[in-house]
């Protein structure tokens, strides 16, 4: 007779004994299921223990698709005034997207203030900042691991219906290489990039133009034999696409790209934090000093899928 497992429920502090050393970092490394959680696709990993200027830091600045930041804080047992009102100046000075509270309970005259800093926002969507309450608790069944639960307990109505309507009018891949040099405002970015791009022709690569972006490919093991190398954005950020060296999106792994020592040396080149699947590095980080380490990175990586595409298959 089959069994049944039991679920338990739990408090934070039960499987995680604290706040900071042990709650924070799994959270910035659990980002998606948050992201689930409050309906926006954050980056899988963030950035913890963000200084301010007042001499104050900040749980987690994470990124969304887009490489907008949102700014989460999170605590065990209720949520108070010190979390909320920092997670909000940081917020505004930092221009974020959007503001995340996480705590094991809200208080109603917390959740009264979100709501009215959310009505204010749709009244001025290009002024005001997105504000979610997520409650946050242990669940885990039978003896097995401790799994945080997370609900969104207060939201922005029309956020996720705002944004895929952004996404939607903004996802028209550019016309022409020309247009992606009319997005790049600084002069010494839009020369480095052109070189890089320029190099990566010259060299017999491809191009494939996206809405703010210009993506490098080269020949390789998938159902149409071209595969993405890496991403550079008009604000100089660079995507390297671990899940697609993966084989995420041609279910054909590349074995070179995909060992301990290529991603340890890709974190620290790009300084990612070793989980990312999609990988964003800050804006700027494309520049003259970096350009022949990407360069070279991007080589190696169309290196690999020229020697996967020569591989015989495996039976």
């Amino acid at each position: 007779m089959a069994t049944m497992g039991r679920l338990q429920f739990g408090r934070l502090t039960e499987a995680w004994k604290g706040e900071a050393s042990d709650f924070t970092p799994l959270l910035s490394e659990r980002l998606d299921q948050l992201g689930a959680a409050i309906g926006v696709e954050l980056a899988s990993f963030g950035r913890s223990e963000v200084a301010t200027a007042g001499g104050r830091r900040i749980d987690i600045v994470a990124q969304d698709a887009d490489g907008a930041d949102f700014v989460i804080e999170n605590q065990y047992g209720r949520a108070d005034h010190d979390h909320l009102t920092r997670g909000l100046a940081y917020a505004v000075a930092a221009k974020a997207r959007g503001l995340v509270v996480v705590a094991e309970e809200h208080r109603d005259e917390f959740k009264a203030v979100a709501r009215y800093l959310n009505d204010l926002r749709d009244a001025e969507p290009a002024l005001g900042i997105a504000v979610w309450l997520v409650e946050a608790r242990a669940v885990r069944v039978d003896e097995s691991a401790w799994a945080p639960l997370f609900t969104a307990v207060v939201e922005p109505n029309d956020f996720v219906a705002t944004v895929e309507q952004s996404k939607s009018a903004e996802s028209r891949p550019l016309a022409s290489i020309e247009e992606f040099w009319t997005l790049i405002a600084d002069p010494e970015l839009l020369r480095v990039t052109q070189l890089l791009v320029d190099g990566w022709r010259t060299a017999g690569h491809r191009l494939r133009l996206g809405p703010t972006y210009v993506a490098l490919e080269a020949n390789g093991p998938a159902a149409n034999g071209v595969r993405t190398v890496v991403a550079v954005y008009a604000d100089g950020r660079v995507l390297v696409p671990f899940s697609s060296y993966a084989g995420s999106n041609s279910g054909i792994e590349i074995g070179d790209l995909t060992t301990d020592t290529f991603r340890a040396e890709a974190d620290a080149l790009f300084g990612f934090q070793g989980s990312e699947r999609q990988a964003r590095t800050a804006p700027g980080w494309l520049r003259a000093e970096t350009l022949p380490a990407l360069q070279a990175f991007a080589a190696r990586v169309a290196a690999a899928y020229a020697r996967a595409s020569t591989e015989p298959a495996s039976a």
